[in-house]
């Protein structure tokens, strides 16, 4: 899963890299509400091939976007490469873990 801030400056996703690139595709990046299935982001990838696992790509959110989940999806010529599940936090907020702590007792006999 991928989070992102809420707002119109810079900033950087990493996206599972799961296949090769073919030499010379023409990579795009599509981030899709869950809710409407409006089209928020389209935009054009430039993998500079500095990570092995990862694409290193650079957003810049519309002003507006919903705080909220949303499905990303990125091609290269119309052939997914990658695709899950994105989080537009909102900004300020800082996200929590949950984890009961568990208690054992011992009984002898």
């Amino acid at each position: 899963m991928i989070y992102l801030s809420n707002t119109t400056d810079a900033q950087v996703a990493y996206v599972p890299r799961d296949t090769e690139v073919p030499e010379g595709a023409t990579i795009r990046f599509a981030m899709k509400s869950t809710v409407d299935l409006d089209t928020v982001v389209n935009a054009l990838v430039i993998d500079i091939g500095i990570l092995k696992l990862y694409f290193n790509v650079a957003l810049t959110l519309p002003e507006g976007v919903t705080p909220g989940e949303y499905q990303y999806e990125l091609t290269a010529d119309g052939d997914a490469l990658s695709t899950g599940l994105l989080v537009v936090r909102d900004n300020g907020l800082q996200t929590e873990e949950y984890n009961k702590e568990i208690e054992y007792e011992q009984y002898q006999s």
